[in-house]
């Protein structure tokens, strides 16, 4: 796995929040020790610079054609062991095939035209404290796994 600014983020991001997280009454991912406040503050999008280029409820990147052909074959080479598709043990044993990130969608994506922004994929809206110490995601209820069944929180 090459290292770049943006898998040192997600990763970082998804090792401070992985050890500390749990569902909470409302069925959302949350941070251990974190008040169930009412008054939580939800946004579309994180930016650790400045305020974030997309309004809520944006339908596409500005970068990206919607209307642009789809579907056909794409094959990719690449080097490595039986491990190649297994991104659990990706980077620790064998080399991980070129563009398998690109076939799970995540709880936020990054925006290619803006510096550390993440907005929801998955998720619908993310809340944090002031302080960053925790986070908590609320999932689109329209999110749903290959066979058709619904994302939740315990999955």
């Amino acid at each position: 796995m090459k290292l770049s600014r943006r898998t040192l983020l997600r990763s970082g991001a998804a090792a401070l929040v992985a050890p500390a997280a749990v569902i909470d009454p409302l069925g959302q991912i949350a941070a251990t020790g974190v008040a169930l406040a009412d008054e939580k503050a939800w946004h579309h999008g994180l930016s650790l610079f400045g305020d974030l280029k997309y309004p809520a409820g944006f339908k596409h990147f500005d970068y990206v054609n919607p209307k642009a052909p789809k579907g056909g074959t794409v094959r990719l080479g690449g080097f490595g062991t039986f491990d190649n598709f297994n991104i659990v043990v990706s980077g620790v044993k064998g080399t991980i095939a070129a563009g398998l990130n690109e076939i799970y969608d995540t709880l936020m994506i990054g925006a290619l035209d803006e510096v550390s922004t993440e907005y929801g994929l998955l998720a619908e809206s993310v809340s944090h404290p002031a302080d960053f110490s925790s986070v908590i995601y609320r999932l689109r209820a329209e999110a749903k796994w290959h066979d058709g069944k619904p994302v939740t929180p315990g999955e």
